[in-house]
């Protein structure tokens, strides 16, 4: 006979086992969400009303006999694969249902266990006491309902980014759908009573007003067994900072300083709002070529306020754009950090090419030489930005009294 101690070892590596193959249950829903919904209105029918159709059907037919595989459809194939991983999924779990809920019950910190779609990751900061955001949860009716997806306009690492059509109103709209296996950062922020990926919280924390008109807006997100899916502003048109310096063969000093003006007034609101960008550059930012308004964009990277500082080893960020304390010290904090990437971003304005081309350049803050045309405020205030000593380099409302600011060229 089997020890007590042997029977909860047994019952615990069960119950861990069962928790590892719990995504069968959240692939059966996305079965549902994925395929069910994106089939067309005849295609969705039940079985059994399907079953009973095509018996109508054949029934009706002249007596000539007909195969199997010509009276299937499309929906009743689709129907029967999602049918048999629901089969599968009980028939894997029913042995382990009495561990789980021994383990259950034994557990007296359920919270400890996230489901399946809960992100594993320490937040940065203990959250401050702050009032439940009404609106922070994610929207429960289906995706595919609400939105008629369109082109692909993005791609990388995090996921894929679609243009979309919002069938309310008609609204263009940027949906970035992120897998979750790809992306398992998460924080907690204040207000929120369950850990959100980081992305998600972050901008939920931005739409508290007052809002940026240089931040893009989040206005709804989805999160669902294998992916969670953000619906963002869609400015158009629009062309990403670095297309612009680039087909514009650089800027002039004048159209840098409104650029220089509006990134720092976002960054400036991130700060206020608790939030800390940690990755900001030419490609993270969105130009509308008919208003030259800017817009930050990509908050993947970032973190919560802290003024302990980040662990100099878990930066993120663009590499050539990221400050000389990420190498040489054991913390970087989120202030310095982002006056060395606008420097970086305004010599790349108007010099068209980026400041550094190595780690050593970086170390040393010794850029490449300037444009002979540039006039002394803005070599100054570049000069300033990328300032080797973080302690050195001004503060975002120092920038924005710089005297390159007063001037009219």
């Amino acid at each position: 006979m089997c020890s007590a101690s042997e029977s909860v070892s047994n019952e615990t590596e069960a119950a861990a086992w069962l928790d590892n193959i719990s995504f069968c249950s959240g692939f059966c829903q996305w079965i549902d969400e994925e395929l069910i919904d994106s089939l067309p209105a005849d295609s969705q029918q039940p079985v059994e009303s399907t079953r009973a159709s095509e018996a109508e059907a054949v029934s009706a037919q002249p007596s000539a006999e007909k195969s199997p595989t010509e009276i299937r459809t499309g929906g009743n194939r689709r129907s029967r694969i999602h049918a048999f991983f629901k089969r599968a999924w009980k028939a894997v779990k029913k042995p382990f249902l009495r561990c789980r809920r021994t383990r259950v019950e034994s557990d007296p910190d359920p919270a400890s266990v996230p489901g399946p779609s809960e992100l594993q990751n320490e937040p940065d900061t203990e959250p401050t006491s702050a009032p439940d955001l009404p609106d922070w949860r994610p929207t429960t009716k289906s995706l595919h309902k609400l939105y008629t997806m369109q082109d692909l306009i993005g791609t990388g690492s995090f996921g894929k980014v679609y243009k979309a059509i919002r069938k309310s109103d008609g609204r263009e709209v940027a949906i970035k759908t992120t897998r979750k296996w790809n992306n398992c950062c998460s924080l907690q922020i204040p207000g929120c009573s369950r850990r959100l990926a980081t992305e998600v919280g972050l901008m939920l924390m931005l739409r508290r007003p007052p809002v940026c008109p240089y931040i893009i807006e989040m206005y709804e997100w989805f999160d669902r067994p294998l992916v969670f899916s953000l619906v963002l502003e869609f400015p158009q048109p629009c062309v990403t900072l670095r297309e612009f310096i680039m087909d514009s063969s650089g800027l002039s000093e004048a159209v840098a300083r409104g650029f220089m003006r509006q990134l720092v007034l976002a960054v400036q609101h991130c700060i206020n709002h608790g939030v800390f960008h940690n990755d900001v550059h030419a490609d993270n930012v969105l130009v509308n070529t008919d208003t030259l308004e800017l817009k930050l964009i990509d908050f993947g990277s970032g973190h919560l306020l802290d003024s302990a500082g980040y662990d100099s080893v878990k930066y993120i960020g663009a590499f050539l754009f990221c400050p000389p304390e990420v190498f040489s010290k054991p913390k970087y904090y989120a202030v310095p950090t982002n006056v060395w990437t606008l420097g970086v971003t305004l010599y790349m304005m108007v010099n068209i090419k980026l400041p550094f081309s190595s780690v050593k350049q970086i170390l040393k803050a010794c850029p490449f030489p300037w444009k002979a045309e540039l006039s002394s405020a803005c070599s100054d205030l570049i000069h300033q930005c990328l300032e080797r000593s973080p302690a050195k380099r001004p503060t975002l409302e120092q920038i924005l009294q710089h005297q390159w600011f007063e001037s009219q060229l």
